[in-house]
């Protein structure tokens, strides 16, 4: 299952605008397109997975990366390479260490104009942390790959942030948690419905989830023709329980 979620700007949520099933990205772009004014999208956020940028990322939008996921997939490209978890460590904590990936949301929130020069140092810092990584990492090259692409999408919200003086989220975590509600529904019943029944049940689920105003406001409106139950059968069990003192 894939979804998307947008968000006005600055200071307002992010909302759902589509939910697909076993449907590629390049499709979810043009569906998309359809329903949202896609000349007004400015940045896009995503996890890292592949075929979202290539896909959603139009010539006047920029993307910024996850700084979780950025981290966190570090040390599965670092294995990849032929590298243990131990000796994975030095290059996982000098990831960690780079100055935008050690940012906090508060941090970069309380932010304030007069604080320009002490931004742009944390960008040259930053730059600078990357470039001594990537010399590091010479000898692995699917985890220097790896680095050299995240590099520019993951410091996005350094350079918004410089030319607009506005917050971008770091990570997709407002996203995923909304995200977890949703699959943890669908692994209990999902393998039971076709994908159409799926999609029909994911579409009561957000709004149960994302816009429970429009859902409490649909059982008011709605007609009270509901079909009557006919019971057919009772099982009752009982157990005693006895307690020894």
């Amino acid at each position: 299952m894939r979804w998307a979620l947008a968000s006005q700007g600055e200071g307002n949520p992010f909302e759902p605008v589509g939910f697909w099933i076993d449907t590629s990205w390049k499709r979810i772009r043009k569906d998309l397109a359809k329903r949202l004014d896609y000349a007004r999208l400015r940045v896009l956020f995503s996890d890292g997975e592949g075929g979202i940028a290539e896909n959603l990322l139009s010539s006047r939008m920029r993307h910024q990366r996850c700084l979780w996921h950025g981290k966190h997939d570090f040390p599965y490209i670092l294995y990849a390479d032929g590298l243990k978890k131990p000796d994975q460590k030095p290059f996982v904590d000098q990831l960690k260490a780079i100055a935008a990936m050690s940012m906090r949301k508060t941090q970069l929130e309380n932010l304030k104009p007069q604080d320009r020069d002490h931004v742009r140092k944390l960008a040259q810092q930053t730059e600078q942390g990357f470039e001594e990584l990537l010399k590091a990492l010479e000898p692995y090259p699917k985890a220097r790959a790896y680095i050299e692409n995240l590099v520019k999408p993951v410091t996005t919200f350094l350079r918004w942030w410089l030319q607009h003086g506005q917050a971008l989220p770091l990570t997709t975590n407002a996203i995923e948690s909304h995200f977890s509600q949703v699959c943890n529904r669908v692994k209990r019943i999902g393998r039971r419905w076709s994908d159409r029944g799926l999609v029909n049940w994911l579409t009561v689920c957000f709004y149960k989830i994302f816009k429970p105003e429009l859902w409490r406001l649909q059982w008011q409106n709605a007609p009270r023709k509901l079909v009557k139950i006919r019971l057919r059968s009772v099982e009752a069990t009982y157990q005693w329980s006895v307690a020894i003192t």
